[in-house]
């Protein structure tokens, strides 16, 4: 009989039901597709090319944050579930009344929340096994492979962990029902229904100061974190977080009393229509629910700012992936030599005897490097081609690079003359003391024409400019102009009006920066002074395919410098030294971490950013549902007074739309700063705008959103219109 009743409950509340449960749903399919990611059939394919640790790292990743999803979608579900209960309470009190004891009303309860999530898991279950499967799809677009061996993949493991969080939530929410109606007083069931029904309006000059202080503390907000940016999570970005929550807080908590002081002094819109009506509805929604909104509202911007920014970074590991793959392997050795140790005789005097035992090793090993290199004239390939038969086997062409920092004149300097810096103030500030780096024109043409690409002539007494860090490029043309001058070894250097843009290495992120063209008899005469290159890169071009190079390539350094125990519990292959090799990395290295991180980012964007999306909606979806239900009364009012269909439904379209609209236009305020501030630490630093991701989250919201707003509207016209009737005229 209870089962019964329960059911037939479910099916006549089909219309409060239906967004929570169509959320459901699409929640439980979008928690199981993405935890099944690292077992979906592209990862046969991505073993291949050596890349399913990374894809192996996503799933990681998508588990951990599957936590935090679990408890939006567990929040949704006891909010949803609150609400309900809060609504019905009359319901109960009328089955107490008629002689229902309240352990008949729990069980009634419970069976309703195990039917609707039972259904909701099965459907969302199917669902999210079709959905699947076409991520492997997304996921071999992502990293550009071919699907060969594809097949229709079920993954236990996101199944047990779905169907484990998922009955974990309905558990707890069934016994939150249990207890809330158990809580309850009979005559505050029956009594539930008239006591919604009141206005509940602020003091309009306290709302108005509450108003004031609100926008002022946003304000607050929004400039302590343009001052202090986005790059560390330190003291500015937690204080500038607490304001914004503060600020949202106080918005929501006095918008509705500041809106109706501003609307009933405005005579001319207050009485035209229902705006009378409309404006006190609303106030009195907001005014109660005025937390959830605040929640809401913050929940919306994360998800805003989570998918834009998302979205712009993983274009960034694939924006420049051409340009960071034009040489097979890089090699590079950090020649540092001790250059930071203690090497006068009073300072050596005054340290501990341990810290001037730690010097001298360290001296000797740098000696020792130094010699090395001397003897092979600081030529890696040399050094490597003698150390290891299997460079002759794997080398086809190399082009070894030795930059020189100048001592003559700094970045700072350079760009307090031009006017141009990176647009960072952090940035700006370890660039502002650091030498301008200098390369020879011979080398720098060796490695132009080892891809192919042309050359430079800056003659005897000038220089030319590369560059391909967008950060850097308006210092860099200017720094290029022709007739341009800079003193770089004592000497006087002027411009030939050339900029290149030339790749010095494979790398994920552009890092060449406004780097100095200069003749080969600048770099001799350093050379000469004793200076040592702050860094060599030696690239290569494999005489056999990049797969089967990669391997070599980790032979050939494992017998030159063969990694010791201790390096070798580490990952290492090979024993990096400051000379010939402290880095590897290979095309194929960088074209997995790229794809990797770019699978990585768009999916834990794509997931955190849906979520929290369908969740807010769904929030709002349901409290307008209910608020919709309990004015009917009111709407019969305005029926028999003679309003119009017409005029109801206009009144009804605008509730919902302020109901929708302004937590969202507040989000996206909070969105504009965090996004600006993002793309000018960090996003921009990368050469990637984040409008065609602002765009893309705009279309998101748009869809999504844009849908629950519309079902939420028609959803609550037909609950009035079957509940009015006849009344309804016009």
């Amino acid at each position: 009989m209870l089962a019964k009743l329960a059911f037939r409950n479910i099916r006549r509340s089909v219309k409060d039901y239906g967004v929570y449960f169509v959320t459901l749903v699409f929640g439980v399919a979008v928690f199981y597709a993405f935890n099944s990611v690292s077992s979906q059939s592209i990862l046969f394919d991505l073993e291949d090319t050596a890349s399913a640790s990374v894809f192996d790292m996503t799933g990681q990743f998508l588990g951990m944050f599957s936590v935090l999803i679990a408890c939006v979608l567990g929040f949704l579900v006891l909010y949803a579930n609150g609400f309900l209960i809060r609504r019905r309470k009359q319901e109960f009190g009328t089955y107490l009344m008629l002689g229902m004891n309240p352990r008949s009303v729990s069980a009634i309860v419970l069976m309703e929340t195990a039917a609707v999530g039972l259904v909701s898991l099965v459907v969302g279950l199917a669902l999210g096994f079709a959905l699947s499967q076409g991520l492997s799809f997304v996921t071999a677009g992502l990293f550009n492979i071919q699907m060969t061996q594809y097949r229709f993949v079920f993954s236990l493991d996101a199944f047990m962990l779905t169907l484990m969080c998922f009955v974990l939530i309905f558990v707890v929410t069934g016994l939150f029902n249990t207890l809330s109606i158990r809580r309850y007083k009979l005559i505050d069931l029956l009594s539930a229904r008239s006591r919604n029904a009141r206005f509940r309006v602020r003091n309009p000059w306290i709302s108005l100061v509450a108003f004031v202080a609100a926008v002022g503390i946003l304000a607050w907000a929004y400039l302590t974190l343009m001052d202090n940016g986005l790059v560390y999570f330190d003291d500015g970005f937690w204080r500038a977080t607490a304001l914004m929550v503060l600020g949202t807080f106080l918005l929501f908590w006095s918008l509705a009393g500041f809106a109706i002081a501003v609307i009933e002094r405005t005579r001319g819109v207050y009485f035209r229509g229902l705006t009378m009506f409309t404006t006190r509805q609303i106030a009195s929604k907001v005014n109660t629910a005025f937390v959830s909104l605040s929640v809401v509202c913050i929940m919306l911007f994360f998800s805003l700012t989570v998918f834009s920014t998302g979205m712009g970074l993983a274009r960034a590991f694939t924006g420049n992936i051409e340009d960071g793959t034009v040489y097979d392997a890089t090699l590079t050795a950090n020649v540092y030599l001790n250059a930071g140790g203690t090497h006068d005789p009073e300072k050596l005097a005054a340290i501990s005897e341990e810290d001037r035992e730690y010097q001298r090793v360290a001296d000797e090993k740098a000696a020792a490097v130094e010699a090395d290199a001397e003897a092979y004239g600081w030529d890696i390939a040399a050094k490597l081609a003698d150390a290891s038969p299997v460079w002759g086997e794997l080398v086809g062409k190399s082009a070894q690079l030795d930059a020189f920092k100048s001592t003559d004149v700094t970045y700072g300097e350079l760009m307090d003359r031009y006017g141009h810096d990176t647009g960072n103030e952090k940035q700006n500030e370890a660039l502002h003391n650091q030498g301008v780096t200098l390369i020879g024109v011979s080398q720098f043409n060796a490695l132009a024409e080892l891809v192919g690409r042309p050359t430079v002539e800056v003659g005897e007494g000038g220089y030319a400019v590369n560059n391909t860090l967008d950060a850097m490029k308006a210092l860099s043309e200017a720094l290029a102009r022709k007739g341009e001058t800079v003193t770089v070894g004592g000497r006087v250097l002027e411009s030939v009006g050339e900029l290149r843009s030339q790749p010095l290495e494979d790398t994920t992120f552009a890092a060449s920066g406004a780097e100095l063209i200069v003749p080969d008899s600048v770099i001799d005469a350093l050379r000469a002074q004793g200076a040592v290159p702050e860094q060599s890169i030696l690239n290569l071009m494999y005489k056999t395919g990049r797969v089967e190079g990669d391997k070599l390539l980790g032979q050939m350094l494992a017998e030159a410098s063969p990694a010791n125990p201790e390096v070798a519990a580490s990952g290492w292959t090979f024993s990096p030294k400051p000379w010939p090799a402290t880095l590897s990395f290979t095309a194929e290295e960088v074209l997995v971490q790229s794809s990797g991180m770019n699978l990585m980012i768009s999916y834990l964007a794509l997931y955190i950013g849906f979520v929290f999306l369908i969740a807010t909606a769904a929030v709002l979806a349901i409290q307008q549902l209910s608020e919709a239900s309990d004015s009917l009364a009111r709407y019969q009012v305005l029926a028999e007074i003679g309003c119009d269909r017409r005029m109801i439904f206009r009144s009804l379209r605008a509730q919902v739309l302020v109901y929708f609209l302004v937590p969202l236009a507040v989000a996206v305020c909070h969105t504009v700063c965090a996004v600006g501030v993002i793309s000018d630490s960090v996003i921009s630093q990368l050469g990637v705008s984040v409008l065609e991701p602002a765009l893309m989250t705009g279309a998101l919201v748009a869809v999504v959103y844009g849908a629950y707003l519309l079902v939420t509207y028609f959803a609550s016209k037909g609950i009035i219109r079957a509940a009015l009737g006849k009344k309804l005229v016009g």
